[in-house]
């Protein structure tokens, strides 16, 4: 939801080409890469599925210099367990597959390239018709709530009746701060 929110109000204020949306969380997948792609990133991190390759099993012992998997530690004893060579093979492996997954996906849309990926080709299960609808990642963003705003429409006055409600008294409260904030 906050990435589609950001893109929408980057594209309102005609910002969209200046800023580049780097997005984490919950990608752990080729699937997931294109999905974040699709919905406005243009750039995606991933940090627990690569800690899982390497071998990280959750212990929650991070900050406690314990990690029995010797990832997160610099006790010898423990950190003996993390073979660097074969773990760096399997981040490495997984890393590729995870790519390889991503442009397959791509590719099947017929898309040339990760930038022509839009979020109406991105299907997902709902709930509707007895758990078996799907539904496009646009039509999310058909909602009032996250709706996709027109280029400039927070900046441009004449399109100001195309926003949704909520969008003009976010934009004017943000205004408000801005001012007594004295940066205006």
């Amino acid at each position: 939801d906050g990435l589609r929110f950001i893109n929408s109000m980057l594209i309102g204020c005609n910002l969209r080409d200046q800023v580049k949306l780097i997005v984490a969380g919950k990608v752990y997948s080729g699937f997931a890469l294109v999905r974040m792609l699709a919905t406005g990133a243009d750039l995606c991190n991933t940090a627990r599925s690569m800690m899982f390759a390497l071998g990280c099993i959750q212990a929650l012992k991070c900050n406690s210099n314990h990690c029995p998997t010797g990832i997160t530690t610099q006790q010898p004893h423990l950190e003996s367990g993390l073979d660097v060579g074969t773990k760096a093979l399997r981040v490495a492996n997984y890393q590729e597959a995870t790519v390889h997954s991503a442009l397959e996906i791509i590719g099947a849309l017929g898309c040339k390239s990760p930038k022509e990926v839009t979020s109406d080709m991105i299907y997902r299960r709902s709930a509707t018709n007895g758990g078996y609808g799907v539904e496009n990642y646009a039509d999310l963003q058909a909602e009032a709530y996250f709706a996709k705003l027109p280029e400039g429409a927070l900046v441009d006055p004449a399109k100001k009746d195309q926003l949704p409600p909520q969008y003009v008294g976010w934009w004017e409260k943000g205004g408000e701060i801005y001012k007594k904030a004295g940066t205006a």
